[in-house]
């Protein structure tokens, strides 16, 4: 006979409290569901998107101009001096520098906590102290950022033989101004630019003739180009201003500027010098796509204001575009398309985050569908994305953004966070089996199950905790998967245990019909059967009902189980062996796969940008490099996955930017692209000519996966550090799977070394500043002020016209200079010799530094190659003061690999410190993260299946698993506890809690499994994250399943029998620091 004190205990047990609140209170609950939705969609709709988020890179940019001078002078003369200031600012890192042709260029990295702001603004008060040659502009100093405002390129082309590159760039100035004065753009970048500067051309023998000196000249175009104000002055009742106009406004101007005069003649400029206006850049560009071959091209790069949307500020711009070219007359016959289109690209990326979304719930549909029932899938399909809206609120009331890692977080959230609802709604559908209505069956799911839900969470969540203090920019970057990651899952969690009761009671029917499991009322409280029988009035018992398919199948998998639990508890020798074999298959995939398996730091998208370059001698001139651009064309106009390349021919190197169509329409891989393109031209190799074909992707920026530092303490090594770095470069190339081998610096054709004899100086009573002023002005030419046009201003350079063009050591020997000793010949006071010299001279933290590089052929890791170059240097016999250091993407790296790899022990040692606080115990918590080390055997199987290398994305993915795969042992250990507590045979409470979560622990694996699927069918970046998940949650929950009852088994025995099995003295042994610093905690929790 039922007692009503006990049911009503019950009752109240269930409806009291926070959990309980939700049912008692529908109209709470819906109010809420409805206030979450409506304000999900909300911020969805408003939070700003953008292709990536903001970060503070940390780095510094010092940029210091002298024109025409040597990169061996410009390292000597300001980048050294530059240097030594630098590096005693606290708060730098690391510095690193270039200094080429006429530019010094240093960047800093800012050390890991400091201000960047604050460290820019030491290294400028460090910078202002450094005295520079005086030809030196002033160093620019400026904080390097990500780009995250652009929106996308957009190419102009046109007939090569009706509009000239200058028509080209004249046409996309005017764009250019039309969108700039628009809200929604902060900036558009013409390229090349196309400013031109207005070349006086002296005649050297006139000037000579009249004693006319290139200061006077300038001094006289000054003076004629400026506007004076007089003052402002009363006229009538108003007060006007006076000036006097004299400001030049076009070349006819400048010619009639007076140098001299007098009563009887006037010497006009044209009267001395040709006067030209002369277009700085002398690029060749060449566009061409499915349609138009042979255009010349400009491209404009358009960048966002801040406060604009990506969608909304990319189809105004677009708008804006579209109607000028169709309306106007200036645009007429111009043609162009969109390339980097990051407009699209983020339009795609919501797409497959979309897509992804759907194809994951349809997959958790139908697998719950069949180990549960309709019902219940449709109701876990509902529940499972609400956490979505939390998320979108959250990152909306915070000030995020959504970008390419929170989309990747929030798929990432929503495949690792299945499986807390499943639990919930999988264990009251099993309540409503026994006869318990849809109210107290999901009421009694959520007491049953959440502590162990909670714990489970929260095991989750402390694995990415150690993220978002990884070091470097890449650090910086992936702090904002934790931060998505902890709103989306712990939304998830209070979802499940609250508004997740009030949707499954609106949802779910009352059953008229229950089930007898006469194995569970057993283990019941009097309390507990007294309100089931409650439950059960007016319901039928199942009898005789035949059962389903998919009803036969289920119960004949849980009775399989546990036969295989019954028997293999039973036996010793079996237990052994259950538990030793995966230990053991663990062990040998490390030494059999692992090696075959392969390491790339990073694997990028696929995204159909091309770069080929082709180089020919330092100091080759566009016009000798032009002639292979009909060779190019041919190659890439007979390829027909590219959609459109531009190239550009400028000093001595070929840039062509290709595009290939979109990757579902063509039938080859860019790599495989890339490799055709470069097999084509293997003609250009052959002329000497060097050619690289580089596929973009996206990622860490990276100086290539392949890599040795060769460096030097002192800059009077720098000759035998090249013969270093060409033995090196030579290596490399004759290395399998090595392409694209280059160094950081090349030869250039040399350099004249310009030397004053002192003696012959002084017999003057001259210096050698008395004779390179007036050298300076002769060949470099002097500033004489600029012209407006209608989109810059113009310089006016005044120069030799016949130092123009040519200018060869002699004729600057030849040079007559006036000094106050009268005129001197250069070449009787000077003399020069010939030297070799180098493009670029490169330095890190003030060592002369030269890096060769490679990238990788397709099929190929860098453990391929990297070990090979590493132990050609180590057997290398350096000259003295030339050493090596490690480079390519992993030493680079290293930092970053390290603390991931140090953050996956600290989230282990925090998943450790919550399960001991749950159990109360070192054994269990042991037991529960044993799954984590046998589920690398699935990790290992399925990297190798897949050809997927080890890399930082399956290092994110093995962080990402060891949260969830231990969710399934915690819950089962957890119930074995309370049947052994309850008074149960070991043996057979085991074997029963096994039973029971069999189903709930396939179908979470199932749909976690299936839930990647679609993310690491994408290939790319998202393949060793995905198949890591996949694969390590496969084998970890068939593990749990069959080897961790044994586990928790043999440890109960030996407890029982006061002995310690062996993997439990392994275990002991490995934790034994752990469980020392935890000793004090749980001796006080024992008191308590």
């Amino acid at each position: 006979m039922q007692d009503k004190k006990n049911i009503e205990k019950v009752k109240n047990e269930l409806e009291s409290g926070f959990f309980g609140f939700w049912t008692k209170n529908l109209r709470v609950s819906f109010l809420s569901l409805f206030l979450l939705i409506v304000g999900g969609i909300y911020a969805l709709v408003m939070i700003p998107k953008e292709s990536s988020p903001k970060v503070d890179l940390g780095y510094i940019s010092i940029t210091t101009v002298y024109t025409g001078v040597s990169p061996t002078d410009i390292n000597s003369l300001i980048t050294e001096e530059l240097e030594k200031k630098i590096k005693d600012v606290k708060g730098v890192k690391k510095y690193t520098s270039d200094s080429s042709v006429g530019v010094s260029n240093i960047v800093v990295e800012v050390e890991v906590g400091k201000s960047t702001k604050d460290v820019m603004t030491d290294i400028k008060s460090e910078v202002d102290k450094v005295k520079l040659p005086s030809g030196a502009e002033t160093p620019s100093i400026i904080e390097i950022e990500n780009s995250r405002n652009l929106l996308f390129q957009l190419y102009l082309y046109g007939d090569r033989n009706k509009y000239s590159n200058f028509d080209m760039i004249q046409k996309a100035k005017a764009l250019k101004q039309d969108l700039e004065s628009k809200s929604y753009i902060s900036s558009v970048t013409v390229s090349p630019a196309g400013n031109y500067q207005i070349k006086v051309l002296v005649d050297k023998s006139k000037i000579e003739q009249l004693g006319v000196s290139l200061s006077e000249i300038g001094n006289a175009i000054r003076i004629n180009n400026r506007n004076t104000p007089i003052g402002n002055f009363a006229v009538g009742d108003l007060n006007y201003d006076f000036r006097f106009q004299g400001e030049l406004s076009d070349v006819d101007d400048l010619k009639n500027v007076i140098v001299r005069s007098n009563a009887s003649s006037t010497l006009k400029l044209s009267d001395l010098a040709e006067i030209e206006v002369d277009y700085k850049t002398k690029e060749v560009n060449k566009y061409a796509n499915k349609e138009k071959k042979g255009q010349n091209y400009v491209v404009l790069i358009i960048n966002k204001a801040d406060s604009a949307g990506v969608f909304s500020a990319a189809a105004s711009a677009k708008s804006e575009i579209e109607k000028q070219i169709k309306e106007n007359q200036n645009f007429e016959g111009i043609g162009y398309s969109y390339g980097l289109d990051l407009s699209d690209y983020i339009t795609k990326d919501y797409s497959n985050l979309a897509s992804t979304a759907r194809q994951t719930l349809a997959l958790v549909f139908v697998t719950i569908l069949f180990f549960v029932g309709f019902k219940d899938s449709v109701i876990a399909t509902v529940i499972l994305p609400l956490s979505f809206f939390v998320t979108f609120i959250y990152l909306y009331y915070f000030g995020y953004t959504l970008n390419f890692l929170t989309n990747f977080s929030l798929v990432l959230s929503l495949t690792i966070g299945i499986d807390t609802i499943i639990v919930i709604i999988e264990g009251a559908s099993e309540r409503q089996k026994l006869g318990y209505s849809k109210k107290y069956a999901i009421l009694g799911a959520i007491q049953d199950f959440k502590a162990p839900l909670i714990s489970g969470t929260l095991t989750t969540l402390v694995v990415f905790l150690p993220m978002m203090v990884l070091p470097g920019v890449m650090g910086k970057f992936l702090a904002y998967i934790p931060i998505t990651v902890f709103s989306t899952l712990l939304a998830g969690l209070v979802i499940a245990l609250t508004i997740s009761s009030a949707v499954y009671m609106a949802m779910a029917k009352d059953r008229k019909t229950y089930r007898v499991e006469e194995e569970v009322e057993a283990n019941m409280t009097q309390e507990q059967k007294d309100f089931l029988e409650s439950q059960r009035e007016g319901k039928t018992i199942e009898e005789h009902k035949e059962l389903s398919f998919r009803e036969k199948a289920l119960a004949k998998m849980g009775k399989t189980y546990f036969n295989y639990l019954n028997k293999s508890l039973k036996s010793k020798t079996r237990r052994f062996l259950i538990i030793l074999t995966p230990i053991v298959l663990t062990v040998l995939s490390f030494v059999i796969l692992s090696p075959l398996i392969g390491y790339n730091f990073y694997t990028g998208d696929d995204l159909g940008s091309i770069t080929l370059t082709v180089k020919g001698k330092e100091g080759s001139t566009e016009s000798v490099l032009s002639k292979y651009l009909p060779d190019i064309q041919k190659v890439l106009d007979g390829i027909p996955d590219i959609d459109y390349y531009g190239a550009s021919v400028s000093g001595s190197k070929i840039t062509t930017t290709i595009q290939t169509i979109d990757k579902k329409q063509r039938e080859k891989d860019e790599d495989t692209i890339a490799e055709e393109i470069s097999r084509k031209l293997a003609s250009l190799s052959e002329k000497g000519l060097n050619v690289t074909v580089e596929v973009s992707r996206n990622g860490p920026p990276s100086s290539g996966p392949i890599g040795i530092k060769l460096v030097s303490n002192n800059s009077t090594k720098l000759e035998e550090l090249k013969k270093v770095v060409d033995d090196f470069e030579k290596y490399l190339k004759s290395v399998p799977g090595a392409k694209n081998v280059t160094n950081t610096s090349s030869d250039t054709p040399g350099q004249f070394i310009f030397k004053f004899d002192e003696n012959k100086l002084s017999q003057l009573g001259l210096t050698s500043n008395d004779i390179l002023g007036e050298l300076a002005s002769f060949t470099n030419g002097v500033m004489a002020g600029s012209i407006k046009s209608r989109y810059e201003d113009n310089d006016i350079i005044i120069k030799i016209k016949d130092f123009e063009n040519n200018l060869s050591p002699d004729d600057l020997l030849n040079v007559v200079v006036t000094t106050k000793a009268g005129k001197v010949r250069v070449g009787d006071v000077a003399s020069y010799d010939f030297t070799k010299s180098v493009s670029t001279v490169n330095r890190e933290n003030g060592k002369i530094m030269i890096t060769v590089k490679s990238d990788l052929k397709s099929g190929y890791n860098s453990t391929d190659v990297q070990p090979k170059l590493n132990d050609f240097a180590k057997k290398y016999i350096f000259p003295e003061g030339i050493y090596y250091e490690q480079g390519g993407d992993n030493a680079e790296n290293a930092e970053l690999i390290a603390a991931m790899i140090s953050s996956l022990f600290v989230a282990i040692f925090l998943m450790f410190f919550i399960l001991v606080i749950q159990f109360n115990s070192y054994k269990q918590p042991g037991m529960i993260l044993f799954s984590i080390i046998l589920s690398l055997l699935g990790v290992n199987i399925g990297l190798f299946i897949t050809g997927t290398p080890y890399g930082m994305m399956m290092m994110i993915g093995f962080i990402a698993m060891a949260g969830v795969v231990i969710n399934d042992a915690i819950i089962l250990i957890d119930l074995a506890n309370k049947n052994i507590a309850k008074g149960m045979d070991p043996v057979y409470a085991i074997a029963t809690t096994g039973q029971s979560r069999l189903q709930p622990i396939l179908v979470t694996t199932i749909t976690t499994v299936l839930g990647v699927w679609p993310m690491a069918a994408q290939g790319g970046m998202w393949s060793g994250f995905g198949y890591t998940i996949m694969f390590g949650i496969l084998a970890g929950s068939l593990l749990t399943i069959y080897c961790i009852p044994l586990i928790y088994y043999n440890s109960y025995l030996k407890e029982k029998e006061g002995r310690k099995g062996i993997f439990v003295k392994i275990f002991l042994f490995i934790t034994w620091p752990i469980r020392k610093i935890f000793g004090l905690f749980t001796k006080k929790r024992k008191k308590s």
